[in-house]
């Protein structure tokens, strides 16, 4: 893959070297987050004490295609969930875990991002208040552009910064107005995306029944 230019918003700065150490609950687990929206990277710390906006390059051509591991559709709905565990029924099934360790043998995984103002629609669907299908449109219409996660040191190893900004003045300024219109755009998605998937997808709990069933009858050969 060719090298590309990302953006990391950071309250208060990078101290040291660049390490995979976000929380364990981010979309796609552990590691360092980077955006290729560089309005959705400020917008993020823009309510955060000392906010700071990195550009970054990630040297993608340093890194085997084959360490690199890119999720869509329901491929990445079943990271997201594996990793965010919004529900326990599903945070149980050996599907869940497997895409745990899946994610965790990839130096970089790349999806779309679901950052946290799309916490309803998430939370929507762990509450049976939306199907899988009309998740993954939801996120769709919402651009957020796409996250890279270094997830490993030799991936960070990979990433070099182009510049750093302290966001103040009128960056700050834009960077929390696009952050209230985004949670704006956010909300009307997620009733937008119901309205357009009536009577298509899985509910969260007939996926859990299904892969119940799978796995029985796995252990049943």
């Amino acid at each position: 893959m060719d090298d590309i230019i990302l953006y990391h918003g950071s309250r208060g700065g990078i101290i040291g070297d660049i390490q995979p150490e976000s929380r364990e609950s981010c979309d796609f687990g552990k590691g360092f987050y980077m955006g290729s929206d560089k309005m959705q990277a400020s917008s993020l710390v823009s309510e955060k004490r000392e906010p700071v906006l990195y550009t970054l390059r990630l040297k993608l051509s340093e890194i085997p295609d084959e360490r690199i591991l890119v999720l869509d559709g329901n491929n990445w709905l079943n990271g997201v969930l594996s990793n965010r565990r919004y529900c326990d029924e599903f945070n149980k099934l050996k599907l869940a875990k497997r895409w745990r360790n899946k994610l965790n043998h990839y130096d970089v995984v790349v999806g779309k991002i679901a950052d946290d103002r799309m916490l309803d629609a998430l939370e929507r669907f762990a509450s049976y208040g939306m199907t899988d299908v009309a998740l993954i449109e939801c996120l769709q219409s919402v651009n957020y552009g796409f996250q890279y996660v270094a997830k490993t040191e030799y991936a960070c190893s990979k990433i070099e910064v182009v510049s750093c900004m302290k966001l103040q003045g009128v960056e700050l300024e834009e960077a929390q107005r696009h952050a209230k219109e985004s949670r704006r755009i956010a909300l009307d998605a997620v009733d937008q995306a119901i309205r357009n998937t009536r009577g298509k997808g899985r509910y969260l709990d007939e996926i859990v029944r299904e892969e119940l069933n799978r796995e029985k009858q796995s252990r049943e050969r």
